[in-house]
């Protein structure tokens, strides 16, 4: 039987269709919680996972997990394990610090470079291997949006962790103007707590026609027409 579903707070449901396996096993890794609603085919009432009469029962084993509280025993003995690894890379870095101004002294390094910064277009096949997250200002409002999925501030790590497991580790992030700096951080954060290993953004457009009014460049060695 296929289900629709939606993240607690969230109007609008997850973009495909999902069988009763794969909404158990991703409340099983935490993908879903179980406040989130679901309806089934023909239905038009939401109803809560832990409430909903074929999750309830996986819902309840989810939180009693989610509920239990594990202690480690307490140990009194001095472990001298990380005072020793401290050492090891202290003795490592100087070891390669000298070597490094020795060997400056017999050859001639190159200069450093400036990274080349200038912005690289995708083809459409590479853009399909990342994540597409877009935030953009409606008025007062903030809009996020992952793979044209509008999600809230507070669902967004859910989806960002749902592309994960289709197989998408990296992410473009195209912000809207008007968008405050506070807004940029909290993706970037989102993205590396759901373990995103490579985040690009999205350069903006400066191309296009001329302003009305104003001439066009004529080529090079060539005067513009009268």
């Amino acid at each position: 039987m296929a289900w629709q579903l939606r993240h607690e707070g969230s109007p609008q449901p997850v973009p495909q269709a999902l069988t009763t396996e794969q909404i158990v096993e991703g409340m099983r890794d935490g993908v879903y919680a179980i406040s989130d609603e679901v309806r089934g085919n023909g239905n038009n009432k939401w109803v809560k996972l832990e409430k909903h009469p074929h999750f309830a029962e996986v819902a309840e084993v989810v939180q009693e997990i989610e509920s239990q509280v594990f202690h480690e025993p307490e140990d009194d003995n001095i472990d001298m394990n990380p005072l020793i690894d401290v050492c090891l890379v202290l003795l490592v870095f100087f070891i390669l610090a000298t070597t490094m101004s020795v060997m400056e002294k017999v050859l001639n390094l190159p200069k450093n470079q400036m990274p080349d910064k200038t912005p690289r277009p995708l083809t459409a096949d590479q853009v399909q291997k990342y994540i597409m997250v877009k935030v953009e200002k409606k008025g007062a409002a903030t809009i996020f949006k992952v793979n044209d999925y509008e999600t809230t501030e507070a669902n967004m790590l859910r989806e960002l962790e749902r592309m994960i497991k289709e197989g998408k580790s990296e992410m473009i992030l195209d912000i809207g103007p008007g968008v405050d700096f506070g807004n940029y951080t909290l993706v970037i954060d989102k993205a590396h707590e759901a373990r995103i290993t490579k985040i690009l953004t999205k350069a903006p457009n400066k191309g296009g026609p001329p302003a009305k009014g104003a001439p066009a460049k004529s080529p090079p060695g060539k005067a513009p027409a009268k």
